[in-house]
């Protein structure tokens, strides 16, 4: 009954096992007055001044009755991965729980802990193929910076080849007689050390091969302000995985894996402030392991960069404060409201200048625009005026010159008549002359 693939390939973790489904100038002033904005420069000088405020949070230490100054610099992103549906797989190896694992995960983090909505990347059954996958996770290399926290959920098969000792995940899209189009573990470390963020965890109910695992971990029993800041300034790069390299059942406790249903329920009923890997796994291992052949592990992820630091799980809401510290707040509050209500005055005056400054500015435009017009008009009134003159003073010259040819044609027929009658005169003359007489030679 065992479906197995070449080379001694199995899959496990929510794999598929023994043939049973299991447990993953003037326009110069212009360009000037456009260009300079004071009212939007002023807006995003205040916002920076409320970005900082916000990124600070007060870090509440049990058992020391104080407050840790420690600040959260960066934000919370997540991915969250879940596939019930494969559309290579046939219907008996399809998932019943991932999906839902996947989604209830996503919902705590974004009402109970800090994880913006905008920030929590969700992709479900058929849209987590391979490239999607990829996708996402190479967005995260190169938007995330060293103040950012990445966590990563993912819910469905999984896989392991004997032979290369290799495992990975199985999008949705994956063909099962092809590991090509398997997303394998060295794959996903490999992009994971792309990552610039200062902490990435990432929980796998699926197979991840322990080859990944390796890292020293530092003990945490004491939860000092410096412990804590220590954990949270150092990297770190944590992988939880719900059963090691052995199959692990789609679901056994509810609408959830038995993995999922206790990872969710420390998620549910922490009431600390933070909440670290080292503190989950050590909760989780007994509890997944008394109702399962299944024994959750977590340790760093081995040369991808961690340095012996702690993701933080903080709450989106804050414990009630004594009550000197909420008059303290109340100052502060109070300060800040003044300062805001200044800054709002600020804004409304700058935005009466510029509304007066546009209004003078269209006013010059139009007068600007004006004089430009009346100035064109007598450019073109001058410039027909003399046009008017020189086709007048070509006339004349042409007048004159027919003037002064014609009275050279009357002086030329004169004296033509005049050497025609000289002429006919001669021609008389002539004739009326006597012919002389020469006698005769002999």
């Amino acid at each position: 009954m065992g479906l197995t693939t070449p080379k001694n390939m199995f899959l496990v973790n929510r794999g598929i096992h023994e043939g049973r489904l299991k447990g993953i100038p003037f326009f110069l002033i212009f360009f000037l007055c456009i260009s300079f904005n004071p009212l939007k420069i002023f807006s995003e000088v205040s916002a920076q001044e409320v970005k900082v405020i916000q990124a600070t949070r007060d870090l509440e230490v049990e058992g020391t009755g104080e407050q840790s100054n420690l600040t959260i610099e960066g934000d919370y992103w997540a991915l969250i991965i879940g596939i019930n549906e494969y559309a290579n797989l046939p219907p008996d190896k399809q998932l019943q729980a991932a999906r839902q694992d996947a989604q209830a995960v996503a919902d705590i983090l974004k009402k109970k802990y800090d994880f913006a909505k905008e920030r929590v990347r969700e992709l479900y059954d058929k849209k987590a193929t391979r490239s999607s996958i990829i996708k996402e996770l190479r967005i995260f290399a190169k938007t995330l910076n060293s103040k950012d926290n990445l966590f990563i959920y993912y819910a469905g098969h999984g896989e392991y080849d004997k032979e290369t000792q290799l495992g990975g995940w199985i999008p949705s899209d994956a063909v099962l007689d092809d590991p090509s189009t398997f997303i394998s573990n060295e794959e996903v470390r490999g992009i994971l050390k792309a990552i610039k963020a200062r902490h990435i965890y990432t929980v796998a109910d699926s197979c991840f091969s322990e080859s990944l695992m390796g890292g020293k971990t530092r003990s945490i029993s004491q939860l000092s302000d410096t412990a804590i800041k220590e954990l949270y300034n150092d990297r770190s790069r944590w992988i939880l995985t719900s059963g090691g390299l052995y199959p692990v059942p789609d679901k056994g406790k509810g609408n959830h894996s038995i993995f999922a249903h206790y990872f969710l329920r420390i998620l549910e009923r922490n009431e600390s402030r933070y909440l670290m890997p080292q503190q989950i796994i050590t909760e989780l291992q007994p509890l997944v392991s008394n109702e399962s052949q299944q024994t959750p592990k977590s340790a760093p992820i081995a040369n991808i960069g961690d340095e012996g630091g702690q993701f933080i799980f903080m709450l989106a809401y804050a414990k009630a404060q004594p009550p000197e510290d909420l008059k303290a707040k109340e100052v502060d509050l109070k300060f800040r409201e003044d300062q805001q209500k200044r800054i709002e005055e600020e804004k409304a005056r700058l935005k009466e200048d510029m509304r007066k400054f546009k209004e003078e500015l269209e006013r010059e435009l139009k007068e600007e625009a004006k004089r430009r017009e009346q100035e064109l008009k007598e450019k073109e009134m001058k410039a027909e005026q003399e046009r008017v003159a020189r086709e007048k003073e070509h006339q004349r010259r042409l007048e004159e010159e027919r003037y002064q040819f014609e009275q050279q044609r009357i002086e030329e027929q004169r004296r033509l008549e005049q050497q025609k009658k000289e002429l006919e005169k001669k021609k008389q003359e002539r004739k009326e002359e006597k012919p002389i007489f020469m006698p005769p030679a002999f």
